[in-house]
């Protein structure tokens, strides 16, 4: 039997004629932006990379896909690097304080040191207990309007980006013409149990429940990377709190549903924000917690826990799946791609990812200490 030909680009195969020039035709646009621009500097990778999300530089091969894959690792590295920076310097901060205290305070005024040590503590205690109730009182409020109760890091764009960018998307605009970009749709009729707390901070996006735990949390989104790093130091009134909140990926849009929208939050010692997410890896504790509720703030979403997962940040120039980038699947390829990457991570034993091209996804990312720069997630489907 005749073997069927096979055309190659590069280390690219593809088994349609059409599929090749396709390629070819992508490749093109890659060379006209590589000489035109440096695409590891991250403000032109977030800009190229917001233009090709928003099909105003579009590519119809996997050379391209890959493309793209290449600058969301350039940006999330960044936004990854930017945000563990940002934790040790209020870590260092808080041991400098102490280090100058240590030095002031000796010998005969240590009960005075006791005082203040007691003080500061108290002082704390009384911040926490200040966060919980403000908490409490979203809860009570998004509870109170709405009957619908179930059970159980990218950089902002800048203005100043290198106007060799621009020329190079403009060439890339002029031959894609012809191509079809997405109108914005009009935005839907917020849900009436959060008409109120969305006033109060335009960033709530929805809100996320998992009964039998304590989360039951608003989930918020900033425009940008450097903006979403507010919120790991910040609660969902903008005050200074080390729990920080739970925030969607910057890169998500919950409007126009992507496949797989990525919500992250603290893994603190206390159990708050996602500090109880660790025990999906305790046997039996999914099956007994495998439905969870997340709420856009336009419509309501139930979903089931379909995996536990143990990863790692990845850098930049390793070659490594990040399950972090994972945003969309064009088509079924894509999806099984994730599918068998995803599950080279699984903490489960024969677990399988019950899940298929075209279901919604939803993952809750937090810290790990398994390991260095350790990461623990689940992912769940939405079913209905």
């Amino acid at each position: 039997m005749m073997e069927k030909k096979k055309y190659k680009l590069g280390d690219y195969e593809f088994d349609t004629y059409e599929e090749y020039l396709e390629a070819q035709e992508d490749l093109k646009k890659i060379d006209l932006i590589t000489e035109a621009v440096d695409i590891n500097d991250v403000d032109v990778a977030a800009r190229l990379y917001t233009k090709i999300r928003n099909k105003e530089i579009i590519f119809h091969s996997k050379v391209g896909i890959n493309f793209f894959m290449y600058l969301s690792d350039v940006v999330a590295n960044h936004s990854m690097m930017m945000a563990e920076e940002k934790r040790e310097q209020e870590i260092q901060k808080v041991k400098n304080r102490n280090k100058a205290i240590k030095y002031r305070i000796a010998g005969a005024i240590c009960v005075l040191a006791a005082a203040v040590s007691f003080g500061y503590f108290a002082y704390t205690d009384y911040l926490e207990e200040q966060t919980a109730l403000e908490m409490k009182r979203l809860q009570d409020m998004q509870n109170m309007t709405g009957a619908y109760i179930e059970e159980e890091g990218f950089l902002e764009e800048t203005e100043q980006i290198n106007d060799q960018t621009d020329e190079a998307i403009d060439q890339l605009k002029k031959d894609q013409a012809q191509e079809t970009v997405k109108k914005p749709q009009k935005l839907p009729e917020i849900l009436p149990e959060y008409k109120e707390i969305y006033e109060e901070n335009n960033d709530l996006v929805g809100w996320l429940e998992i009964a039998g735990t304590v989360i039951n949390y608003p989930v918020l989104q900033s425009d940008t990377e450097e903006e979403s790093q507010f919120y790991l130091t910040h609660s969902f009134a903008k005050k200074k709190d080390k729990n920080g909140s739970l925030f969607m990926d910057y890169r998500n849009d919950f409007v126009n549903r992507d496949t797989n929208i990525i919500i992250y939050g603290h893994n603190m010692k206390s159990g708050a924000m996602f500090g109880t997410l660790k025990k999906y890896l305790e046997k039996g504790y999914l099956e007994k917690h495998q439905t969870l509720r997340f709420d856009t703030i336009y419509e309501h979403g139930t979903y089931q826990v379909i995996g536990a997962f143990l990863s790692e940040v990845s850098y930049q120039d390793e070659y490594a799946f990040r399950y972090y980038n994972f945003l969309n699947a064009n088509n079924q390829s894509e999806f099984e791609a994730f599918s068998v990457n995803v599950m080279q991570l699984s903490a489960l034993k024969d677990g399988i990812l019950d899940a298929k091209y075209g279901d919604q996804l939803l993952t809750l990312s937090t810290c790990s200490s398994y390991t260095d720069e350790g990461r623990m997630f689940i992912i769940a489907k939405r079913i209905k």
